[in-house]
């Protein structure tokens, strides 16, 4: 059985039969409509099975028009929803949409024809976040020979589609190829600051977590990787210069376990944001205030060193009794010490190498790891519909 079929058999199977409202030839020409203009969202009209929708409104079969329309809309649904690439395709990125399950379509497929608004429907599917809106402006603005600029956008606009819908009204956002992190709110930015991320070798990953604190006077147990690349040889060779520089170590095992000791020359400074994650990855100060200096900064191990980083703590302490006196007294004092949010806020490490602007400038940065090319390869025409991961969530789901 060829592979579209098989898909498609799937599908079917996945789900009830059809929507409980049937598709009228209006509301899937209006579908139709959509799906030609949806590269207007970075997406290919070829991928959606338009020719077999076409087909179907010139003849009156009913049942023929029901499978061919839900169909379109479901593929259409899912990528606006989940994003177009695969999750195994999205490299360094750990952002997990929540998936469409084949009940969830059907019930968007009869609210829309209930309501006789196809585009809408699908519309808001789509992130509502400004910067996706102006990168599509930007993206229909482009003359016809713009290619580079048009693979860069479809790939920005596909990353923006990995990203949960509601970032909170409250967050903090690290774009990696920009160099910055800003602090938002209630859409306006609060602070913004020029940061450091990982070398290509060691590059910094894209994921959201959760801060909750702010540590002063951090400690630093110092990964296995950099105890084999660099620490490890400084003890063994050099273990006066190792305690002189605040390492304290033990042997466990086979392994070194390194911890360094709060000071000025710790690795993550004196200030480090309290926000665990499975990649422990996270912002802190550094001693290497020169490197904030530098055009391209990716000196990093993977983590984003902050510039300013008692400034960026004070904004984000706000409605704490932690003012920027008490701040900077815990910190002479020398012992370690966290200083507790008012409130959760959310971050996420992003990776955007285009930003339109309210005026509808087109900013580019540096594709500094080489994810772009990737995006675009994965989001070509026509060879992923026919592909689509299966799994116990049907056709849908992946």
């Amino acid at each position: 059985m060829p592979r579209i079929l098989l898909a498609l058999l799937c599908f079917l199977i996945a789900m009830p039969a059809q929507a409980s409202t049937p598709w009228s030839r209006p509301a899937a020409t209006m579908l139709l409509d959509y799906g030609r203009k949806i590269d207007s969202h970075g997406l290919d009209p070829r991928d959606y099975e338009l020719d077999r929708l076409s087909t179907a409104l010139g003849t009156g079969d009913q049942r023929g028009l029901d499978i061919a329309a839900t169909r379109s809309f479901a593929l259409m649904a899912r990528d606006l929803a989940n994003g177009r690439v695969p999750v195994d395709q999205r490299r360094l990125s750990y952002f997990r949409t929540p998936n469409l399950s084949p009940d969830a379509v059907l019930a968007l497929i009869d609210r829309a024809l209930s309501s006789g608004d196809i585009a809408a429907e699908l519309d808001r599917l789509a992130p509502a976040h400004p910067d996706y809106r102006r990168l599509r402006a930007a993206l229909l603005s482009l003359p016809a020979d713009a290619a580079a600029d048009r693979a860069r956008l479809r790939a920005n606009l596909e990353r923006w589609r990995w990203l949960p819908r509601n970032l909170g009204p409250r967050y903090l956002i690290v774009n990696v190829p920009e160099y910055v992190a800003q602090l938002v709110d209630r859409g306006a930015v609060l602070a913004t600051h020029r940061v450091i991320v990982g070398k290509p070798g060691t590059p910094t990953p894209q994921f959201t977590t959760t801060a909750t604190g702010v540590i002063l006077n951090p400690t630093w147990t110092v990964p296995q990787s950099i105890v084999r690349e660099s620490v490890g040889a400084l003890i063994r060779s050099r273990p006066a210069t190792a305690r002189a520089r605040g390492y304290s170590w033990t042997q466990q095992g086979g392994s070194l376990q390194v911890v360094q000791q709060p000071g000025p020359g710790n690795a993550l400074g004196q200030m480090k944001i309290d926000m665990p994650n499975p990649l422990a990855i996270f912002l802190h100060d550094t001693p290497s205030k020169s490197l904030f200096e530098k055009e391209e900064r990716t000196f990093s191990h993977g983590c984003v060193r902050t510039d300013q980083p008692f400034d960026l703590a004070v904004e984000m302490l706000t409605g704490t009794d932690w003012s920027r006196a008490r701040i900077d007294a815990a910190v002479a004092a020398g012992t370690t010490v966290t200083a507790r949010l008012s409130a959760p806020i959310p971050v996420y490490i992003v990776y955007m190498t285009a930003r339109a602007d309210a005026k509808g400038r087109l900013n580019r940065f540096d594709d500094v790891y080489g994810l772009d090319s990737d995006i675009a390869a994965a989001l070509g025409a026509g060879s992923l519909a026919a592909t689509r991961q299966l799994s116990s969530m049907g056709c849908l789901a992946g």
